[in-house]
């Protein structure tokens, strides 16, 4: 994390316990208030401070513009609000509080308490995989004394919290980014909402009834998106089918055979077979979609999902919402006007370590994204006439919190239309993704969870109703197997075999590879698990 080498020049103002800031940023410069043209009155319980021009570079220059901030002065906490003009387009607003107590922040779903480093700590929202799902930070004081800070917006835009160790002291920056096509020379900033606090339940319990309201979260028994089958699982179990080097874990007729024996150790009903890799090569055909001939072919991957039906078992496939192959056919036509780009315009880079190359630079794939229209048509059409040929009763959605502000569409309204055309004429066909954010559980309403440097993330952490009173997840694919502590993918390639919490929102995981199975102990014990999930959470879920 990076920082200016001077000292800015604009005011530093006090309003009760708060001494604040407050930075605009166009593409170009940094801003802040002409401190020789600041005005402050109030207005009831508001304060309102207004600033008729700007200053750059530390001071030394001005410029056109306007900033003004409302602070409400509430009992226990004060609303800031913001508007700001300027002269080039506004890109972020960034609301700075310096001199607040050391703090470890207690809300990041990595850990229950985190220190600040030396060097600063970052955290952004949308997230979906660790840090906070909801823009909502908590920091402890010690002596159960807490600051807290959330945005009040309405909708899903980008935010940052910024926190920085000053001498024995805690600066914390709120940064707004408005949606890239609404950017203009102008910005309205929706509330930050700050507090101090001796109890954090509540704080988390009004932030729950905020998002569920704002964006129309519906709970777990009511949601219309989930079909009864769903609602009987107990145990996913990830069968890894084939690693992107070619590798193959699992044939067709193997993974039959493997969903043969779990269905004899619990009811098929409570399994729903994942499938990592069933198209060939894990991620290298992202976008063709069609079953690969070394692993049985289409007839193979036919008598697979029609015998697992028999056994009362559902299958679910997985598909990249966001990346494709530029081999696929006809990529020219659909997948360059459908980049995923940055709000500055670069196209969405990145890449991981396929192949134990060590460079990190497999740039054959494409970022893609799900709002663009060319890229949507494509994988919905890939993916409805999969359903259609091969029967399966759910679709895994690959990567999908994945969040870039772009300038071109919406990723999120476009990931919440392209379920819907997924979904469309199949109500039994459940939607499931990657990673998970607040808004983001309206789309899918099953999710995997995440994982930081071999560690297991879990959504339900750290307020498990925001989560679970919507939501059901399952652990990460990299979740080592039972036997060799294998993952099946690139990602950590071996790591250790555990077992799920045994929480409401999280349904037991098994991960099979070659001969998994063979790991009888460790299979019973996930097994046990799902028998005590199903009669815990299903049977009489009004005992919990």
């Amino acid at each position: 994390m990076q920082d200016l080498s001077y000292p800015m020049g604009g005011p530093i103002f006090q309003v009760g316990e708060y001494s604040f800031s407050v930075h605009i940023y166009t593409y170009e410069n940094v801003y802040e208030p002409d401190p020789g043209r600041v005005s402050i009155h109030k207005e009831g319980h508001s304060l309102i401070i207004e600033a008729s021009g700007l200053v750059w570079a530390g001071g030394q220059e001005s410029a056109p513009g306007s900033i003004t901030v409302h602070v409400d002065e509430l009992a226990t906490k004060s609303e800031f609000s913001i508007r700001a003009s300027a002269e080039r387009v506004i890109r972020r607003v960034k609301l700075v509080f310096h001199d607040l107590p050391e703090m470890n922040l207690v809300n990041l779903r990595e850990s229950p308490s985190t220190e600040i480093p030396a060097e600063g700590l970052y955290i952004k929202y949308p997230q979906g995989w660790y840090q906070i799902s909801t823009p909502l930070i908590l920091g402890s004081l010690g002596d159960k004394r807490y600051l807290y800070a959330r945005s009040l917006d309405k909708q899903v835009r980008e935010k940052h919290f910024v926190f920085q160790k000053v001498h024995t002291t805690t600066r914390m920056e709120l940064i707004f980014e408005d949606d890239t096509p609404s950017q203009g020379t102008t910005v309205e900033v929706p509330p930050w909402e700050v507090g101090f606090v001796t109890e954090v339940e509540q704080v988390y319990a009004d932030q729950k009834e905020y998002v569920q309201k704002t964006h129309g979260l519906v709970k777990w028994e009511q949601r219309a998106d989930i079909p009864q089958w769903m609602r009987e699982i107990s145990l996913v179990a990830a069968i890894h089918m084939q690693h992107w080097s070619g590798y193959v874990f699992n044939t067709y007729h193997e993974a039959l055979e493997k969903l043969k024996v779990l269905s004899g150790k619990i009811d098929g009903k409570r399994i729903l077979a994942y499938l990592p890799g069933w198209e060939g090569r894990y991620y290298f055909d992202y976008g063709t979609y069609v079953p690969d001939p070394r692993m049985g072919g289409e007839e193979g991957f036919k008598q697979l999902i029609e015998e697992a039906h028999a056994l009362g078992i559902r299958v679910m496939p997985m598909f990249g919402i966001n990346m494709a192959s530029r081999s696929t056919p006809n990529f020219e036509v659909w997948g360059e006007s459908s980049l995923l780009r940055t709000a500055g315009g670069a196209a969405f880079s990145g890449s991981v370590d396929w192949d134990g190359s060590r460079h990190f630079n497999h740039e054959y794939l494409a970022n893609c994204n799900p709002a663009a229209p060319g890229w949507q048509n494509h994988l919905v059409g890939r993916i409805r006439e999969s359903i259609d040929r091969y029967g399966y009763d759910a679709v895994f959605l690959d990567i999908s919190a994945l969040w870039s502000n772009d300038p071109n569409f919406h990723v999120y309204r476009g990931i919440r239309n392209m379920v819907e055309r997924i979904k469309h004429g199949h109500p039994e066909l459940l939607v499931s993704g990657e990673g998970w954010y607040d808004a983001l559980g309206l789309a899918t309403p099953l999710v995997q969870s995440g994982h930081i440097k071999g560690e297991l993330n879990w959504h339900d952490t750290p307020y498990e109703p925001m989560f679970s009173d919507f939501n059901r997840s399952f652990a990460h694919l990299c979740l080592g197997d039972p036997k060799t502590n294998s993952t099946g993918v690139h990602e950590l390639g071996f790591t250790r075999f555990e077992r799920s919490p045994l929480r409401k929102g999280i349904i037991p995981t098994l991960t099979l590879i070659g001969d998994s199975l063979e790991a009888v102990e460790n299979v019973d014990q996930v097994i046990k698990d799902a028998h005590t999930y199903a009669e815990r959470f299903i049977e009489h879920p009004a005992s919990v």
